[in-house]
Formats: structure tokens, sequence, C-alpha cells
């Protein structure tokens, strides 16, 4: 099979063969892929910005979320006695490597998330990406937030229905220029707020507060194929579906 990609002809042979569906390493890889559609999908968005797209060796080009799924399946399981199960201690907002900032700490309280670190950041368009998920629920709440140069604290007002309620918290910040991305940061907050003791406010500690929506879950879409005009000459529509192909054979 041969074909054009950009400026380049690509060429793909016959398959030589077939793996059962139903080995235990096709399961265990569908078991896996379950687990990540139910957490990784709320994240989409936030996950397309904090991972980098890559191209594959067969120049296929990969977003960044479906990095972060592929990410996924290598680093953030752990083996369990049910099997295969994802870890979202593990779970990554961006695919970077540097420090998180001094003295980072993450807080809720009465219904308000609050995150505070030690000084401002040193890069140009210094951005945080904050994730949040009712345990009791698996519901889930992401933000995007634009940093300014001297800020070092931002408070999320939660959902109503979260208030009072035991939350776990994924917070990372990257910055403008290759490979200016931090680790993650997993904070679980009881309901009664953040574990243990919270440093007493200052007269000046007063964080802007910004909503801190739910997520919805993305998915792909399934609508319905248009109904296509059969042409002249053709007999049947093709018995698979396929939009604009006919077949001309008779029964």
């Amino acid at each position: 099979i041969n074909y054009v990609h950009g400026d380049k002809l690509c060429v793909r042979s016959w398959p030589k063969g077939y793996h059962d569906a139903n080995s235990p390493a096709q399961q265990r890889q569908r078991s896996r892929m379950r687990q990540i559609c139910n957490a990784l999908p709320y994240l989409k968005v936030l996950l397309s910005e904090g991972f980098d797209p890559q191209t594959k060796r067969n120049g296929r080009r990969m977003g960044g979320y479906h990095v972060a799924v592929s990410t996924a399946l290598r680093e953030w399981f752990t083996q369990t006695a049910q099997g295969d199960t994802l870890d979202l201690v593990r779970l990554q907002l961006c695919n970077g490597a540097r420090n998180l900032p001094i003295g980072l700490r993450v807080e809720s309280s009465m219904g308000t998330l609050r995150v505070r670190w030690t000084a401002p950041l040193p890069w140009r368009g210094a951005k945080m990406l904050i994730a949040a998920r009712l345990s009791s629920a698996n519901r889930w709440a992401c933000a995007s937030i634009a940093l300014e140069e001297t800020e070092t604290a931002v408070a999320f007002s939660l959902p109503k229905a979260w208030r009072g309620k035991a939350i776990e918290t994924w917070v990372a910040f990257m910055g403008k220029g290759k490979g200016v991305k931090t680790r993650t940061q997993y904070t679980p907050l009881s309901a009664f707020g953040s574990l243990g003791s919270s440093p007493k406010p200052t007269p000046r500690d007063n964080p802007r507060a910004i909503p801190l929506a739910p997520a919805r879950k993305w998915a792909k879409g399934h609508a319905p194929r248009p109904a296509q005009p059969i042409p002249p000459g053709c007999l049947h529509a093709c018995k698979f579906r396929l939009p604009r192909l006919y077949c001309t054979q008779k029964e």
C-alpha cells in the first residue's frame, strides 16, 4: 500500500499475521484503557496543553492528549491483587521535569481551594495547571490559569456539591519556551481541609478568586451517517454503509 504523507511517499506492507483479541495481553490492555477512559477524558483540554505533540517514525502526528494516554499506559499503572490499576497519584498534568516552586502548598476551607508558594516564578508567561477530583463520585474539575509576574497565591471556588467532602488535587506549572514545565504535585485533602497544620495567613495574603468549574467528559461523537441518493446505473447502496460507495452487481 503506497500513500503520500506531506512530501514523503510511504509504503505499508500487507499484514503478516494477526493477534488473538482474547489473549491475556489484549485483555490486560483493554482493562487499562477502560480505566483511562474513566479519568483522562475529563482532563483532555489540560493534558493537550501540558504534553508536547510528537511525530512517530511512520509520519503519524500524535497530539498532546494522545501522548498523555500513551504515557499513562506505560507509567501510571500499578500491580494489585485485582490486576493493573490506574494509580492517580502518578498522574502528571504535563511532561515536565523541573522542580516545583519552593513552599508549594494546597489547602481547602469553606469551599475555597488555595494554592500558595514562596516566591514568584522566574519564567515568562507562567501558567498554573490545576485539576481536582471529588473522590466519592469521580467528578473532575480543572483549569489553566495565566499567572502575573509577582503572583504567589491563587484561590479557586469549588462547586457547591464538593464543599465539605474529600477531594484530590494535582498542580503543575509551565512557562513559555521549550522544556519550561514542572513535575506535578498530588495533594489529597480531607473533608476538613489540608492534611497537617496550615500556615497563618498574613494581612497582605489576599489571592484572587477563580471559579473552578466541573469538567465534562470528552468523547468521540457517534453521529448517524446522512442518507446518500443512489446515482443512476447503481443498483444497491454499499452493504457496509460506506459513504459515496455503491454496489453495481446483481444479487
